[in-house]
Formats: structure tokens, C-alpha cells, sequence
């Protein structure tokens, strides 16, 4: 399993708050699976189940509910689940929600299963207006990682104004005049 596991990363850098995942998993599962909260800050930010190598709450779970499947989510079983709310007391990351007005007593993100099923991703991932919600394995979500930072990086030394970044060293505007060179052209030593 460890070879095929798939998770979400969200890289909180990216943003922005406007709270299409949760709307769209609401749209989707009735309630959402995936939930924003506001920040000590005052920054939103979505909160997702980081579907967990050992999971507490499948061991918690005194009904078995809770199993991974073959892409390493933790899904869980609603018929199974007696709602008993174990699960969201062990959850280091408050990723499992209550339910007082839908059909179940509890839900969490499962990766979108049914849409994982037909080849898709989940769809939050597909809503994120900026990116900020990647689907994959760890190596293929490390290389993406990568490849933002070394953009970032490139970035910052094409318009080092845009990051807020006071240059020390500007590029000369003009060529320096080197013996026999003058201004990018090979001068004739008699002139």
C-alpha cells in the first residue's frame, strides 16, 4: 500500500480562503468533508483528514467503521457507525465532524472515493481556484513542492519587487568598457 498511497496537501501559502472546497463537498456528500475555519489571526484556512499511515481514529473505533483502502484513505462506514463520537475526540486534527441535521452521525473526507473510483480526483481539488489543494503520492506532491519553490525562487530574481525585496545588487544598465571590448562590441585597438 505504501507504494500506491494517495493524499491531499494543501499548501496554506496558496490560500486564499474562499471556501469552494468545503462548498463543493457540501454540494457533492450533503455536508462537507472537508471544513474551513478562521485562524487566531483571522485567516481561513480548510481542514481535511491527512489520512494517517496509523490511524487513532480506526483504532478507536469500537464498531470497526473506520477501514484504509487500497489508495491509503481512511474511509469511514456510515451504516457501521453507531455515533458514538470516540473518533472525534481522538483525531489529532479535527478532521472528523458531528452531524445534528444529516443522515449520518459523523463524516470525514474520504478522498472522494466514488470519484477516485472513476479514475477522477477529488473535487475539491478540482474547484481550488489557485491551486492550493494537490492530490497524489507523497513523491509525486514533494515534486510539485519543488518545482513551486524553484519558480518562486526564479521569481524573486526576475521582479524581486513584487516579494517585497530591497536588491543590494542591481545588474549594470551599462556595459563595462573592458581593454579592446567597448560596450558588447570587440572595438578595434586603433580607434
Amino acid at each position: 500500500m505504501a507504494e500506491s498511497k494517495k493524499t491531499l496537501y494543501i499548501d496554506y501559502n496558496l490560500c486564499i480562503g474562499c471556501e469552494s472546497c468545503e462548498a463543493v463537498c457540501g454540494y457533492l456528500y450533503g455536508q462537507p468533508r472537508i471544513h474551513m475555519t478562521r485562524t487566531s489571526d483571522g485567516i481561513t484556512v480548510p481542514i481535511s483528514c491527512h489520512h494517517c499511515a496509523n490511524p487513532a481514529c480506526l483504532k478507536a473505533c469500537n464498531v470497526n467503521a473506520f477501514h484504509q483502502d487500497e489508495d491509503g484513505a481512511v474511509v469511514l462506514d456510515p451504516k457501521a457507525c453507531v455515533g458514538c463520537m470516540v473518533c472525534l475526540s481522538v483525531c489529532p486534527f479535527a478532521a472528523i465532524s458531528h452531524s445534528r441535521s444529516g443522515p449520518d452521525p459523523v463524516a470525514k473526507c474520504d478522498l472522494c472515493a466514488v470519484r477516485r473510483a472513476k479514475g477522477m480526483t477529488p473535487a475539491c481539488v478540482e474547484i481550488c481556484p489557485c491551486g492550493a489543494i494537490l492530490f497524489g503520492s507523497p513523491d509525486e506532491i514533494e515534486a510539485e513542492l519543488r518545482q513551486r519553490v524553484a519558480e518562486g525562487i526564479v521569481q524573486s530574481h526576475m521582479h524581486p519587487e513584487r516579494f517585497g525585496t530591497q536588491v543590494g545588487l542591481r545588474a549594470m544598465k551599462k556595459s563595462v568598457s573592458v581593454e579592446g571590448y567597448a560596450a558588447g562590441r570587440k572595438s578595434d585597438p586603433e580607434d
